[in-house]
């Protein structure tokens, strides 16, 4: 496996979403984690079900993680909001 997506996936486990916002904020980037990833799977020797199962859960997964990420935005705005009127 390339070095750079072992970097990727080390990353997302540790719970770091910096590599994969980019992916989350372009059109169609969501969809091209999906379809690399079904990819990917379809190249293991598994049975079709195991197949099935793993993709499920890394959608699960990227769904978590784009709802993480839109939380860590929604609360940087509200910092940011308090940060720039400190008088209210």
């Amino acid at each position: 496996m390339n070095e750079h997506f072992k970097d990727i996936i080390s990353a997302i486990s540790k719970g770091d979403t910096s590599l994969v916002e980019s992916f989350f904020s372009h059109p169609g980037g969501r969809k091209y984690l999906e379809n690399l990833t079904l990819i990917l799977i379809n190249t293991l020797p598994h049975h079709y079900g195991e197949k099935e199962e793993l993709y499920l859960g890394f959608v699960e997964v990227l769904d978590r993680m784009e709802q993480r990420i839109q939380r860590q935005k929604e609360g940087q705005e509200i910092l940011e909001d308090v940060f720039r009127n400190p008088e209210q």
